[in-house]
């Protein structure tokens, strides 16, 4: 007897397949230099014009910060160890934040150095709904254990009206 073979063939929807290049083409164009403008003029406008809560229909808010550098020993092929700040705005109340609030921009001011970035709201089922969360990655490659203050610009999409909210002296941690 004659055994026929027969070879399966993966077939890529292209829902797919749209979100497999635009995931490459995304990657290959987020790879750019950092924003950073090195302006001791502008440092000192966001710290004088920012404050540690600010007051968005009578609920009082604050920033939490995170940051850190990855830099986990890995492969043959050098990579970047780029800053990565994970911010929060917290409703000192614990009522959820209002649907109407975005984290605009974030700011990470290094001395006189200043990373710019618009952050990328992220989600979890694991947060809490008084916690409105983003994340900005590719920042510069800072030292480690370095402290920096951290501004983000609070929009309220109802009024259109924004705020700048800062956490200070925040440590760059290193990923191991």
């Amino acid at each position: 007897f004659r055994s026929i073979h027969v070879k399966k063939v993966m077939k890529i929807s292209p829902a797919i397949l749209k979100i497999v290049l635009f995931t490459g083409f995304l990657a290959l164009f987020s790879c750019e230099k950092p924003d950073i403008n090195d302006d001791p003029l502008f440092a000192g406008q966001l710290l004088t014009n920012s404050s540690d809560t600010i007051i968005i229909d009578s609920h009082k808010y604050f920033l939490e910060t995170e940051l850190s550098r990855n830099l986990m020993p890995g492969g043959s092929l050098p990579t970047k160890r780029k800053l990565v700040a994970y911010i929060s705005l917290v409703n000192t109340d614990s009522l959820p934040v209002s649907l109407n609030i975005l984290l605009t921009k974030l700011y990470v001011i290094n001395d006189s150095s200043v990373w710019t970035s618009v952050p990328h709201e992220y989600t979890s089922l694991y947060l809490p709904a008084y916690k409105l969360t983003a994340l900005s990655t590719e920042g510069p490659e800072w030292a480690i254990d370095i402290y920096v203050n951290v501004i983000a610009e609070v929009t309220d999409k109802l009024t259109g009206k924004k705020m700048l909210i800062k956490k200070l002296n925040q440590r760059i941690e290193a990923l191991y």
